[in-house]
Formats: C-alpha cells, structure tokens, sequence
C-alpha cells in the first residue's frame, strides 16, 4: 500500500464540499420551483380552456401586442399545431394532460 504524500485537503476543503452540498440542494429546489410553476401553469391553461377560442385568440393577440417580436414565431407554432390530426392526437392521448402523479403516504401495513 503506498502513501499519499500531499496530504493537502484539495482546493477549497471542507468548505469545497459544503458549497457543492449547497449547489445540489440549490438545484432541486430550483428544479422543484420549476414543476410546481409548470403544474400551476397546466391547471390555469385547465380553466382557461373552458372558455373556448375566443378567450385563447384574446390570450395569444395580447402576447404578440406585449411583445411584438414574438409574432412570426408564434404564427408559425400556431399554424403547426391548428395542422395536427385532431382524430389522431385524442387516440394516442395527447389531447389531455396525464394524471398527476400520486404519493401514498405511510401506505398500508
């Protein structure tokens, strides 16, 4: 068995450790922050949808007058999805959002 001869902690020691413990935890907060946002944002476009069109028309043209130089992207996006097989996309289920997922807690014994 040989010996390590530097027996210098690496760049940064414990404090190295504990920054990067910080950034992992940082990042899962953040990744959290980001499903909660995108599940807030599903149910909202849930109960906007039960208005029908017009309220989504109203939606998209205050976005483009908001921010006009999303425009042509948004008109080419618009224009791919109005060209999707409506028949197909509810046959494979891609018409609805999946069920959210569900934590048993404590589960039976």
């Amino acid at each position: 068995m040989f010996k390590n001869e530097n027996q210098e902690p690496l760049a940064g020691g414990l404090l190295a450790g504990t920054l990067q413990t910080g950034h992992a935890v940082g990042i899962r907060e953040s990744l959290r922050n980001q499903a909660r946002r995108r599940l807030q944002r599903q149910h909202r476009v849930e109960s906007v949808n039960r208005f029908g069109s017009r309220v989504w028309f109203e939606f998209v043209d205050e976005l483009v007058r908001h921010h006009p130089e999303i425009a042509d992207d948004l008109d080419r996006r618009l224009e791919r999805y109005a060209a999707l097989d409506h028949g197909l996309l509810a046959a494979v289920g891609g018409n609805r959002f999946a069920a959210s997922p569900v934590r048993l807690v404590g589960g039976v014994r």
